[in-house]
């Protein structure tokens, strides 16, 4: 595990002929748990590989509450020839979004010896995760760790997806999900509904979903019970000797990476299409050159750190791409130069 002496928030002229980077840089790396692995094991200061040293010079600010305007938002109902910063109602369901930053969490979250596995440098392997892709190379660490799936134009199969983002039971072995000890923890609950004096007032069980891989659920002769299908309850009746499985949180039924991917290409074409005729092109003149050929996923996590005004989640830097279209959780902390 990587450890720092360091008593001071600035290198002292006299030491910095002392610090080794590459050792501290190669440390870090054979950990395989990425910045995570810092936070879990009670990390107080953060390495030297961290600090950005400009934050003592003035050179740079972050943080700052005020911006001289608001990020303009173009609503996808009413679209026109302006750059587009931010866009909403841009057809990707909102539970596609939520349920890639959940998986994104859950992946780094997840038990260290697991994730572990994935931690990989190999710039073949189509999925890796890693904290800072540069990281022998920059002046300075990000204090982040990322899942990358190269989506395009070949994309992983759902199988070569990390067990946690793969929501999609088909294609493994029969045995996987038993491997995994899935079937270890089995819970039985009886419910009764009493008689309700006012039962348009209340309910028996409030909207939800499983926190389980599967729920198998039988129900008397009374009725009752309903599921959500297309934004409409559906009313499940009651069949003697039948027994309802409900897929729980942990084995959806879609894929959530692939949809997602599938979702934001979508997107990304219609985008393409948009700037092709806001630079007096033919509507496909980016789509014929290839622009969107090439897809690659980065789910980006960044722990609690000890002395944020230290580092930074990501440094200043500019996409070397044509485009990128970013999803932020509710955390924030995005900012542009201006």
């Amino acid at each position: 595990m990587v450890s720092s002496s360091r008593s001071s928030d600035k290198i002292p002229a006299e030491k910095v002929s002392d610090y080794d980077r590459e050792s501290e840089v190669k440390s870090f790396d054979d950990t395989k748990l990425g910045v995570k692995g810092l936070v879990d094991a009670g990390l107080t200061k953060i390495p030297w590989m961290f600090i950005e040293e400009r934050q003592t010079t003035g050179m740079i600010t972050w943080g700052s509450t005020e911006s001289p305007e608001s990020v303009p938002v173009i609503d996808f109902k009413d679209m026109d020839k302006e750059s587009v910063p931010a866009v909403v109602n841009h057809g990707i369901p909102e539970s596609v979004l939520n349920g890639i930053i959940d998986g994104i969490r859950i992946f780094h979250e997840q038990d260290a010896e697991t994730k572990k596995e994935w931690y990989s440098r190999d710039p073949q392997k189509k999925v890796k995760f890693n904290s800072n892709f540069d990281l022998y190379q920059s002046r300075m660490a990000n204090w982040r760790d990322t899942l990358g799936c190269t989506m395009a134009p070949n994309p992983p199969n759902p199988e070569q997806l990390p067990a946690v983002c793969r929501y999609k039971a088909l294609g493994l072995h029969p045995n996987h999900l038993k491997d995994m000890g899935c079937a270890e923890s089995i819970l039985i609950l009886g419910h009764y509904y009493p008689p309700c004096p006012e039962p348009q007032l209340t309910l028996g069980t409030i909207s939800h979903t499983d926190p389980d891989f599967f729920t198998i659920l039988l129900q008397d002769q009374i009725g009752g019970l309903q599921v959500l299908h297309e934004d409409q309850w559906v009313d499940v009746p009651p069949i003697p000797g039948a027994l309802v499985i409900n897929m729980g949180d942990l084995l959806q039924l879609e894929d959530i990476v692939m949809e997602y991917s599938e979702q934001v290409v979508k997107l990304g074409l219609t985008l393409f299409e948009l700037l092709s005729e806001a630079l007096g092109l033919h509507q496909n003149h980016l789509k014929d050159m290839e622009c969107a050929e090439s897809i690659l996923f980065l789910g980006h996590y960044y722990p609690p750190c000890p002395e944020p005004e230290l580092t930074l989640g990501s440094s200043s830097h500019a996409d070397p791409d044509f485009f990128t279209i970013l999803l932020q959780d509710q955390m924030g902390g995005l900012q542009v130069l201006h």
